[in-house]
């Protein structure tokens, strides 16, 4: 039942409202029509749920400031923790499933798949961890330069040696025989190794070589990992190609026999043993790279300042996402150059400062997030609604939910 005076007036007394009256309903009716404009847009063009927000589950861990904490989320609903003294395996309620304790000044943390490697630099032993614990450790006979490690356990370093550089590669299946893994000396003083990776399979080494000996060029080599398959070659090596005047920092197997090469003025695809003589694709780049992050299924990178005298280059901060065929998935445009990025679940999270965006590979918004701190990493965790926000003292479990959720 209707019991306000408004509601009972009658028909001659609601039209003699005045015109000021009509102006306000006037206004607040295009306000409102503006503003569902404005919410129909932001929910269809960024692809996002207006009624979530990222809450603060209050499910983390703390450490204090010096203790170089450290994460890595394989994209399951359990997330790696190490700091200096030593690795924890944490679920996303916050159980610390697994712990391992050791050592070091500055530990370093890679990861691929459920698989991480932990060392530091200068360092002589580097421990290699599943989901479940402790898979084996490495003792070194020289110190750490770069290490990294494949979502099946294999396990490649550089080393710095007396007369040059050593690359040796671990076996998961026997990481104390050599006769299972390999181990080549680089003692050419004009040579330098800044990158190795081994293949899934681990039939396949890939090494990438800076030589300056008379003119500044790259090297990318393929080598077979076990001495059984190397038929005879001097280190394995099956396979070679070289960038003049470029410089190759980061090589990566997507699959058994498949590369991306990535140096500053392109990234590259190779598949050395699959009949091709030169590259499978080839992205050229217009623009320095602000940052770059290889994914399981993709990789991403954010525009830098334009190379000189390119009429192709881009705006600084423009976000492009690609397959691993080099294909061209999404692209979003920033606005400004990136502090941080991040691949996970086919997702990019990428950072300016303190504020956040979750993209997809077709390059559309899934969320943004503003942190009231200094943020030292943010990564998914079982699904692109729930992250981990790590600072310099505390990481926290954040989850997208309806605010009445809270």
């Amino acid at each position: 039942m209707l019991n306000s005076k408004s509601d009972i007036r009658s028909d001659t007394e609601k039209k003699k409202s005045s015109p000021a009256k009509k102006m306000l309903i006037a206004s607040g009716l295009l306000i409102a029509v503006a503003l569902a404009q404005y919410l129909i847009f932001d929910l269809i063009g960024v692809g996002s749920r207006q009624d979530l927000r990222m809450i603060d589950t209050e499910i983390g861990v703390s450490y204090g400031f010096d203790m170089h904490a450290r994460f890595y989320s394989p994209g399951t609903r359990n997330f790696f923790f190490v700091t200096r003294d030593g690795m924890q395996n944490i679920s996303s309620t916050g159980e610390v499933r697994w712990q391992h304790g050791f050592n070091m000044v500055q530990p370093n943390m890679v990861g691929r798949g459920n698989i991480v490697a932990v060392g530091e630099p200068e360092g002589r032993r580097i421990y290699v961890f599943d989901m479940a614990g402790l898979m084996y450790s490495a003792n070194l006979s020289h110190p750490i330069l770069y290490f990294t490690v494949n979502q099946t356990g294999y396990l490649s370093v550089i080393m710095r040696t007396e007369v040059g550089y050593e690359v040796q590669v671990f076996n998961p299946n026997n990481p104390t025989d050599p006769n299972y893994g390999y181990r080549a000396p680089i003692n050419d003083a004009n040579v330098f190794p800044w990158s190795v990776d081994v293949s899934e399979c681990g039939t396949y080494i890939v090494k990438a070589l800076m030589d300056v000996d008379t003119l500044i060029f790259s090297r990318l080599t393929f080598s077979y990992v076990r001495r059984v398959d190397s038929r005879g070659l001097p280190d394995g090596l099956f396979a070679s190609y070289s960038f003049p005047n470029e410089f190759i920092f980061r090589t990566r197997f997507t699959e058994c026999g498949r590369v991306i090469a990535i140096t500053d003025r392109q990234i590259l695809g190779f598949e050395p043993e699959g009949g091709t003589q030169g590259a499978l694709w080839d992205i050229p780049l217009y623009n320095r790279l602000d940052i770059i992050h290889i994914g399981e299924n993709s990789f991403a990178y954010v525009t830098g300042e334009p190379f000189l005298n390119e009429p192709e280059a881009e705006s600084p901060g423009v976000l492009r996402i690609y397959n691993f065929n080099g294909q061209l998935t999404g692209t979003y445009d920033l606005g400004r150059r990136a502090t941080h990025l991040n691949m996970g679940l086919n997702t990019a999270i990428v950072g300016i400062g303190r504020t956040f965006y979750a993209i997809n590979h077709h390059g559309i918004q899934l969320w943004n997030y503003s942190a009231i701190y200094d943020v030292q990493d943010m990564l998914f965790l079982d699904n692109t609604d729930t992250i981990l926000l790590a600072g310099n003292t505390r990481a926290t479990v954040m989850r997208r939910l309806r605010a009445t959720e809270n």
